[in-house]
């Protein structure tokens, strides 16, 4: 066995049918609402060339880092910028084994298929950010990220459900998905005041850093990767790394950035101030306040204003939408609006903790994906559900259960009497009622009870051949079984009122009747 038994990758998982179909639901509910407003289906491959997806992840810079990547056992050519291909002194096209990456996320390889089906026209200068064409699409999949530290509920691959609309600078877009991520988890079962979207906008803590004296890119993308730390180290925790410095839970040092205590009290101000939640209309009145009087703080207010106007519009109050400055996750991959969902279920830990649920999905708005690829901005806007983190919380939070409506099972008890067995599973099928034939090589009643049970059946059917030369079959009804065992301890009665013998003719309707179908 070359010193391997077997046994997972760790961080994968086996899934099993039930989360399956928790998986599905959650997917065809929130898919039906994406194509409600427009999007439309759309996959993208696992696999990209490495070069494509960019930056491989928010604190990831290189290939080997965050991501799965290897090199293609396939020699293709290099290419230049202008799409020829790269020759050498000789004049012959110089060949390589490229980086091939599997997928981090669904969105850099939405910004490939974008920019690859316009690659042409950019090149001919057809294309510019005014006329750059308008895309809607939606996904779901797993994605690959090697994630060095795996906390509970932390995996390698995990499945996300995304929508994006490219192709417009127009705020609307980023009210409308607020709309979305609202509607959609309404529709896969959580209640209306179990959840709330948060909006925020890059452009205005960049405009409100920018007033406090941190200009500059670089800069600002440093305080930025500190302050995205405050969920986990908390004010004080960003405060000391963003002067002095300060030691982890392991006594390590984190140096700090080394800013001035006035900056430092600045930036502490301004998240303590918007901890707590209050009506949009008192958020865009406290952020006026702020008095930051430069063109991007401007801009991200205005934007800000617009989008509540919008969401007013159509119905969506506080309840469902709230504006929150402190949300910073993800600010420095954004380039403007920036949503999150955050769940307001508990649930109670193995320890008997009761914990909060946090995050569940988000998004934003990202102008300059598809600007890499085509040296051409393209406004981008979109978010991303969570698929395993969703179902996660419904069965933590009691939402939903992992059980699969199991199949009909059809019990064998002779092998001359297969051929009927196969006739009465196509009678079923044909009907509309999912059957199976019992094939284990174990054939006792007892045995094929229990799979049934296991595999949670609602009806099994019983045929032997007295039965068989008689033109009757047994059927019991397993759901109903289970039903009357809590209040029946008789057996024979128990028997009486879940079982009953049928004429053969007569099956499928007895059967359907069972299921509620008629």
């Amino acid at each position: 066995m070359n010193g391997m038994i077997p046994k997972k990758i760790k961080g994968f998982r086996d899934i099993d049918p039930e989360l399956n179909e928790l998986r599905q639901q959650v997917v065809e509910k929130a898919g039906k609402v994406y194509e409600l407003y427009g999007f439309r289906h759309w996959d993208t491959p696992v696999l990209e060339y490495a070069e494509n997806l960019g930056k491989y992840l928010p604190d990831k810079e290189t290939v080997a880092e965050g991501v799965y990547s290897f090199r293609n056992p396939e020699t293709e050519p290099v290419y230049k910028n202008d799409g020829s291909e790269l020759r050498d002194e000789n004049d012959l096209v110089v060949m390589d084994n490229h980086h091939i990456a599997m997928r981090y996320d669904l969105t850099a390889p939405l910004a490939r298929m974008y920019a690859e089906e316009l690659f042409i026209q950019s090149l001919k200068g057809q294309l510019t950010t005014n006329n750059a064409p308008l895309f809607r699409r939606y996904q779901y999949g797993p994605v690959y990220r090697f994630e060095a530290k795996l906390d509970p509920g932390r995996f390698r691959e995990f499945w996300q459900l995304d929508f994006d609309t490219v192709g417009t600078a127009d705020v609307a877009a980023d009210a409308e998905a607020c709309m979305v991520l609202s509607d959609a988890l309404e529709a896969i079962g959580l209640e209306k005041k179990s959840f709330v979207v948060r909006l925020n906008n890059r452009k205005i803590l960049s405009g409100f850093l920018s007033g406090i004296g941190i200009a500059g890119e670089e800069d600002e993308a440093s305080v930025l990767r500190v302050i995205d730390k405050i969920d986990k180290i908390g004010i004080d925790g960003i405060t000391a790394e963003l002067g002095k410095g300060r030691k982890d839970s392991s006594g390590a040092v984190i140096p700090g950035l080394g800013l001035e205590n006035k900056t430092v009290n600045a930036i502490a101000n301004y998240f303590e101030r918007f901890v707590e939640d209050k009506s949009r209309e008192s958020t865009i009145e406290a952020l006026f306040s702020l008095n930051a009087k430069n063109e991007k703080f401007t801009e991200g207010m205005a934007e800000l204003t617009r989008i509540d106007e919008l969401l007013r519009a159509s119905g969506y109050d506080e309840e469902k939408v709230l504006f929150s400055p402190s949300i910073v996750r993800g600010l420095g991959y954004y380039t403007g609006p920036v949503y999150e969902v955050e769940s307001l279920l508990t649930f109670t830990d193995r320890k008997g903790n009761t914990r909060r649920v946090g995050s569940i999905c988000g998004g934003g708005r990202y102008d300059g994906l598809v600007e890499r690829l085509l040296g051409i901005k393209v406004p981008a806007t979109g978010a991303s559900i969570g698929v395993d983190r969703l179902c996660e919380l419904l069965l933590l939070s009691g939402e939903a259960t992992l059980q699969q409506k199991g199949t009909v099972l059809i019990t064998v008890f002779d092998d001359e009497l297969m051929g009927e067995y196969q006739k009465i599973s196509a009678e079923l099928r044909s009907a509309g009622i999912p059957a199976e034939i019992y094939y284990g090589a174990q054939r006792g009643l007892k045995k094929q009870i229990g799979y049934a049970d296991k595999m949670n059946s609602p009806v099994c059917i019983l045929l032997g051949s007295d039965e068989f030369e008689k033109g009757v079959v047994t059927v019991r009804n397993l759901a109903l079984g289970k039903e009357l065992s809590a209040t029946i301890e008789n057996k024979d009665e128990w028997k009486r009122k879940v079982q009953k013998e049928v004429s053969r003719n007569e099956l499928v309707e007895t059967i359907k009747e069972m299921l509620g179908r008629k």
